[in-house]
């Protein structure tokens, strides 16, 4: 009885979101979100009236589950972009994702599957960021948008678990951040002019944070006119399990796997101007919900994921430590004078891959990852970067599109995090582990 009433609820608020004289249409998805043990998220954006019911079908018990809850928004064209959540779902199960319109089933070929309720287990994950799709055939013949091969080696790959997203995800170009319609358009083409990228958010849970390009202009701060409506669509087109927190704004949030935790920062809601020598990357309540997160884990790696590098010292480029001396400080500061093992840093935005090791802060070296890009414009570093000590000798990357796949492997107590950074061609540049009792 309770299904019955929840799919003529859907129904109903559905159908009453609808514009009469659109003729009933799938734009793009579905792309899989949050997946833990008992629950997943599922996006898509469709137009037009009509009757939609996603449900998730369990080929072996012989279950449907349907949505426990929805959340949208629509731009002015009546174009619906929907987040449905599940629960009470069976760990380590595959559903079949079904979308059915006006009793017509639309798709029932992509699959999720829920995570397993062990406390250890081997994984892996794909990380990038930076991804420019241009908005037009012009601009696609000669720029990034040409280059779609990358995903060829990122979707072959089908151990990866999920797809961790580490800022530029969508670059919002000539003042699409102006506008809530045009920065709406704008994310929604991205899904629908790359359909090898399109794809490939379906074929495994997704979770992301954002940088400059897809919060608002180039290098812009907490001082951006419109961060509410970029907050806003980026909540309703990234199913991540949750955004902020109840009296604090912001896309941060944080997620397990197993033995491992990930922190997921917004770098830009709260960022100050970099011209103030006493401002504030993070603000000052997600840097307390950051530092009591971590003082609460438990995990044998706690990845800290964020769109500017962290520990490089000699760019001019945007990073923590140059740009916010006084917050970095105070934030690596507690990683010491705590004892937290385990911190890996994941990070994106230079249009380059580079690997940072710095062994000054605590007792074990600490590493920044900086994944960059998926497909977007190339870098080169620069002169003041070229002899950092800092950085690892053979882990450059320029002039590359690249991703990087990472594995989480070993024994309880002996556990292995691996570090693969791969080309567009499928063909690996580096591989860095790190061992367990090395990161303590």
């Amino acid at each position: 009885m309770k299904y019955i009433i929840v799919i003529l609820l859907f129904i109903f608020e559905i159908s009453i979101l609808q514009a009469a004289n659109l003729k009933p249409t799938l734009i793009s998805g579905p792309v899989i979100g949050s997946v833990t043990d008992h629950s997943a998220k599922i996006w898509y954006a469709y137009s037009g009236k009509c009757d939609v019911i996603v449900a998730l079908f369990d080929a072996v018990h012989k279950e449907v589950k349907f949505p426990s809850s929805l959340d949208f928004i629509k731009n002015k064209k009546d174009v619906i972009a929907m987040t449905l959540s599940f629960g009470d779902l069976r760990p380590n199960t595959k559903y079949i994702i079904t979308i059915t319109f006006n009793k017509q089933l639309m798709s029932d070929k992509y699959m999720l599957t829920t995570m397993s309720k062990e406390p250890i287990k081997d994984f892996s994950f794909i990380a990038g960021s930076c991804f420019l799709e241009m908005p037009n055939a012009f601009g696609r013949m000669f720029l990034p948008g040409a280059h779609k091969r990358i995903f060829e080696p990122m979707s072959k790959d089908s151990t990866a678990d999920f797809n961790l997203w580490l800022g530029d995800n969508t670059y919002l170009l000539f003042g699409q951040w102006n506008s809530f319609d045009k920065n709406f358009k704008r994310q929604l083409a991205t899904r629908t002019k790359n359909k090898l990228y399109a794809k490939y958010l379906m074929s495994r849970p997704n979770y992301a944070i954002w940088d400059d390009h897809d919060f608002g202009p180039n290098d812009c701060d907490g001082q951006f006119a419109l961060k509410d409506t970029s907050l806003n669509i980026f909540k309703h087109f990234w199913p991540n399990e949750q955004f902020g927190l109840p009296e604090t704004k912001g896309i941060f949030s944080s997620f397990s796997k197993y033995d491992c935790d990930f922190f997921l920062l917004d770098d830009r809601y709260y960022r100050s101007s970099e011209e103030d020598t006493n401002g504030h990357l993070l603000g000052d309540e997600q840097m307390q919900w950051l530092k009591i997160s971590l003082l609460n884990s438990k995990a044998t790696f706690k990845f800290i994921i964020t769109g500017s590098q962290v520990l490089n010292q000699q760019t001019e480029k945007e990073c923590w430590i140059s740009d916010f001396p006084k917050d970095t400080k105070d934030f690596l500061d507690f990683i010491k004078n705590n004892q937290l093992n385990g911190i890996i840093f994941l990070t994106g935005d230079r249009h380059l891959t580079r690997v940072v090791k710095d062994e000054t802060i605590t007792n074990y070296p600490i590493y920044d990852f900086t994944i960059s890009p998926v497909l977007s414009i190339l870098s080169k570093e620069t002169d003041i970067e070229k002899n950092n000590p800092q950085v690892i000798a053979k882990t450059l990357v320029e002039g590359k599109r690249n991703f990087a796949k990472i594995e989480i492997t070993g024994s309880l107590g002996h556990r292995i995090c691996t570090i693969h950074d791969i080309d567009e061609y499928g063909i690996e540049q580096w591989q860095i582990s790190l061992k367990e009792d090395e990161l303590k």
